[in-house]
C-alpha cells in the first residue's frame, strides 16, 4: 500500500514502519466500520479488543492493555492508579494509546485526563524510558470537536477519527508521493506544521520550558499558541482534502480494501 513506498528526499521519517501501518489500518477501521448494536461499556470493550486483535495480527507487541496501571512498565509519579488502554515500548519510541468509541463526540475532559496521565507517567519513569520519545494517540470511533483538536495539537496528541485524514497519515502520504499534487509552499507547510503537531511529549515539555525560562525568537507557546493550532487544522482540512483525492486516484479503494483485509484478519466485529 502507499505507506510502504519510500520517503521522498527532505522529508524526515515521522513514524516507524510498523507503527505507520498500525495507524493506517486503525484509521481505515474507524472510517469504514462501526460497532452496530453495541452500547454502553460493552461498546468500549469491543473496540479495545478490536484494536488488540489488530496489534496482534500486525506483530505489534502491546506491553500494556486495558486494566494496566503503567506505561512501558513505568508507574505514575503521583501514585494514582491511572487506567491505560494500550502502550508499546521499543528502542525508538514508546506509544501511549487512549481508545474511545462513544455514541457522542469525545468530551474535552477525556483529553485533559489522557494528557495528565501522560505527564504523570513521564515524571515517574526511569531515566532510560524518560529519554525515549513518547508518542500519544487517541483512537476514536466518533468525531472529535475542534476545541479538542486544538488541545491535542498543542500537546502532541495524534487523533485518529472518522472522516478526517489523521495528521500523521497526511504527513506520511505527502512524504511518500502525494507531494506531486501539491505546490512547493504546501509541501513546506505540511513538512513544518503537520510534522510538528505529531511531536513526542518530551518535545512539548521542552517547548514549555524554553518559553517559561528564556524565550528567544518564535515559539509555539504563548498568546499565539491557539492561532498555530488552528493553522495546523487548516492544513489538515484543506491540504488533507487534496491528498485524499490523490490517494483515491492513485490507490483506488485503498480505504475499503485496507478495512476489508483487516476485518478478515481479525475476524470482524
Amino acid at each position: 500500500m502507499w505507506w510502504h513506498r519510500p520517503l521522498l528526499r527532505d522529508f524526515p521519517a515521522l513514524l516507524p514502519g510498523n507503527l505507520l501501518d498500525l495507524v493506517a489500518r486503525a484509521y481505515a477501521l474507524v472510517e469504514v466500520g462501526g460497532l452496530l448494536g453495541r452500547c454502553g461499556a460493552q461498546r468500549g470493550r469491543d473496540f479495545e479488543q478490536l484494536f488488540y486483535d489488530l496489534c496482534d495480527r500486525r506483530g505489534i507487541h502491546l506491553c500494556e492493555r486495558a486494566g494496566a496501571r503503567t506505561v512501558a512498565q513505568s508507574r505514575s509519579a503521583s501514585g494514582l492508579p491511572h487506567e491505560v488502554d494500550g502502550a508499546t515500548r521499543a528502542v525508538d519510541c514508546i506509544t501511549h494509546w487512549e481508545l474511545k468509541h462513544l455514541t457522542m463526540g469525545v468530551p474535552k475532559n477525556e483529553l485533559l485526563i489522557f494528557n495528565g496521565k501522560g505527564l504523570d507517567f513521564l515524571q515517574g519513569s526511569r531515566p532510560l524510558a524518560a529519554r525515549t520519545p513518547v508518542l500519544r494517540f487517541l483512537l476514536s470511533g466518533a468525531g472529535v470537536r475542534d476545541e479538542c483538536r486544538y488541545f491535542a495539537v498543542l500537546w502532541g496528541i495524534m487523533i485518529v477519527e472518522p472522516f478526517r485524514l489523521p495528521l500523521p497519515l497526511l504527513y506520511e502520504a505527502v512524504a511518500r508521493g502525494a507531494a506531486a499534487c501539491l505546490s512547493p509552499a504546501e509541501c513546506d507547510v505540511v513538512r513544518d506544521r503537520a510534522y510538528w503537531a505529531c511531536r513526542p511529549l518530551q518535545k512539548v515539555i521542552r517547548e514549555l520550558h524554553e518559553w517559561s525560562s528564556a524565550p528567544r525568537g518564535p515559539s509555539p507557546c504563548g498568546p499565539g499558541a491557539l492561532r498555530i493550532a488552528k493553522e495546523v487544522l487548516d492544513v489538515q482540512e484543506q491540504i488533507g482534502a487534496t491528498v485524499v483525492d490523490y490517494l483515491d486516484e492513485n490507490f483506488n479503494d485503498w480505504l475499503d480494501d485496507t478495512a476489508e483485509e483487516t476485518w478478515h484478519a481479525v475476524g470482524g466485529w
